[in-house]
């Protein structure tokens, strides 16, 4: 990430280009520690759990994989809208643009 250009689209407040689309795979990143964390918590609690039920921690222990998959499926189709909505706004952008250079 060009560090220069990072912090003057940071602080340019036209808010001309954007820099979403520069860190969106440090927040991807971001998520999927936090999805391992939670997954992680849930799996503890279902080894906890087994003393007082043992189906129940049982459940929580086999679906902690599955509760980590799905929150990083989650995590990725919100990044990916975001990056999309941004990418139309950037080509849009261009095409007004290249409109008016052609004076139409």
């Amino acid at each position: 990430m060009n560090a220069h250009g990072f912090f003057s689209k940071l602080f340019d407040f036209t808010f001309k280009e954007f820099i979403t689309l520069q860190i969106v795979k440090y927040l991807y990143i971001i998520g999927l520690v936090f999805a391992g964390i939670s997954a992680l918590g849930f799996a503890g609690a279902g080894i906890s759990d087994l003393r007082y039920d043992v189906i129940a921690g049982l459940v929580k222990i086999l679906l902690s994989p599955f509760a980590f998959a799905l929150t990083a499926i989650l995590i990725r189709l919100v990044l990916e809208a975001l990056v999309a909505t941004f990418r139309i706004a950037e080509n849009t952008t261009k095409i007004v643009e290249n409109q008016e250079n052609k004076g139409l």
